[in-house]
């Protein structure tokens, strides 16, 4: 029975309801407590029967956990948000609980990305009607005609704004990333590069699918090749053998360039598990012996002069002769031939693809996609990480490029550039500047009969330029 039942007994029943509407309405406020809702009631005319109903929320409680629930957020997080918005307002606001956030996430999946209760129907609709109608570009291949088993896929999307990044870029990181939904067979294929712009690691194309073999990469870059333009100097991948023959199959023209961290991480793996010494060392001393190794192959690999690169490699192979089973290893599957050489030698990466010697761009991308956008958890659904990554990444990265268009908080690393060089140039002595001036022929000076010819200003950011 609820708290203001006596007060209802008072009233006399009438035919006119709504002659007492506002004192049972108070009535019931008045004297609802913190564990139950505020109510409203009716006395049903000629009967004597009291009807009780919760209130409804107020529209301005249920926009804002619609906005919550938009944005990703969980609904414990959304309640405890909601409640704190709320608590300033008018006394008698009904406050949500859990399960009414719950039902209306539910309720918004059906509007947002779960358009059928079939997970690969939700998935075709997002693909040929929702994306493809905002100029996506779409993959989709059906892996049966390469595998007895019906149920592999391979799909991905790339919108007209990673396309356009992607045709004036030339370097690349190709990484996949696992967990990404309750199926542990299902990974994430990520294309990174570094936008020029922000500075930061660029998603320009996704591509999910459950078979975790050569064929759907190889398959994708192909489609990428026709209907992107797509042509890299460079990739960054992990030691992964199965991505080397995809790329080297579709993209035989770009070079392929393993990442540092992963390549010592190789090597440490194989020292741990192949070199040994006999019976009269102690584990102590097998543990330096092969931290000594370790930060020799560290030093080889930061090597940029070829002689002393190839010099080092050769000193290598001597300190280890005794290991034969690591130096087997190590010459087969590192220094064979200059093509294995070219795959993880600092001195073959070209000028421009110097800051993908790791893969960071992209696993910096597979952090903060899980972090933030997934809540450092499993989604159920696929549907709803194509949602995930064509609305909410999507509108992350627009806005990012806006902010520094409009020089809105941190610079980008063309305004970083261009602050230091004013700075090292207000650092400049007035009297040196005439000494920076070159003429036609070479020297310095401040004047010069023949106006229309070639001057040169010396580089106060470069030295002997």
């Amino acid at each position: 029975m609820p708290p203001c039942w006596p007060i209802y007994n008072k009233l006399p029943i009438t035919s006119c309801p709504e002659r007492y509407e506002g004192m049972l309405l108070y009535s019931c406020l008045k004297n609802h407590t913190a564990s139950r809702q505020p109510q409203c009631c009716y006395i049903l005319p000629n009967k004597g029967i009291y009807e009780v109903r919760t209130l409804p929320l107020p529209s301005e409680a249920i926009k804002i956990i619609e906005d919550q629930l938009k944005s990703g957020s969980s609904c414990r997080s959304t309640r405890i948000s909601v409640l704190r918005q709320i608590d300033s307002w008018r006394v008698g606001v009904r406050k949500p609980n859990y399960e009414e956030i719950y039902n209306r996430m539910r309720k918004m999946t059906t509007l947002l990305y779960m358009f059928a209760s079939d997970e690969n129907a939700s998935i075709s609709i997002w693909l040929n009607v929702k994306l493809a109608e905002q100029n996506y570009c779409i993959f989709e291949i059906n892996l049966s005609v390469y595998n007895d088993s019906k149920k592999q896929f391979a799909f991905g999307f790339q919108s007209p704004m990673q396309v356009s990044i992607m045709r004036i870029s030339q370097s690349f990181c190709l990484d996949a990333t696992h967990s990404i939904s309750s199926r542990s067979d299902k990974v994430l294929y990520t294309l990174v590069t570094r936008h020029s712009q922000t500075g930061k690691g660029f998603p320009v194309v996704y591509m999910v699918t459950n078979n975790q073999t050569a064929i759907p990469i190889k398959l994708w870059l192909d489609h990428l090749c026709i209907k992107s333009s797509f042509i890299p100097m460079n990739i960054t991948i992990d030691c992964s053998i199965m991505e080397v023959n995809a790329i080297k199959e579709a993209l035989p023209h770009a070079t392929i360039h393993y990442c540092d961290f992963h390549v010592l991480c190789t090597w440490q793996h194989n020292l741990d598990s192949k070199i040994k010494l006999n019976a009269s060392y102690i584990s102590k001393q097998l543990g330096n012996y092969k931290t000594a190794l370790k930060n020799y192959l560290r030093h080889i690999l930061i090597k940029s002069n070829k002689d002393v690169f190839l010099r080092a490699i050769e000193d290598f192979k001597l300190m280890v002769q005794d290991q034969p089973q690591f130096l087997k290893y190590f010459e087969k599957k590192w220094t064979e031939n200059e093509k294995l050489l070219r795959r993880w030698g600092r001195l073959y990466i070209s000028q421009q693809h110097q800051r993908y010697v790791t893969n960071n761009y992209v696993k910096s991308w597979h952090n903060q996609l899980k972090t933030i956008y997934f809540g450092r958890a499993r989604i159920r659904r696929l549907d709803r990480l194509v949602f995930i990554l064509t609305n909410d990444v999507e509108f992350y990265f627009e806005q990012e490029v806006e902010r520094i268009h409009f020089n809105n908080g941190k610079m980008g690393p063309i305004d970083n550039e261009l602050a230091r060089n004013s700075f090292v140039a207000s650092k400049i002595q007035n009297d040196m500047l005439p000494s920076m001036i070159l003429n036609p022929l070479g020297k310095t000076g401040n004047s010069i009969d023949d106006y229309n010819v070639e001057w040169q200003i010396r580089s106060f950011v470069t030295e002997d330029k």
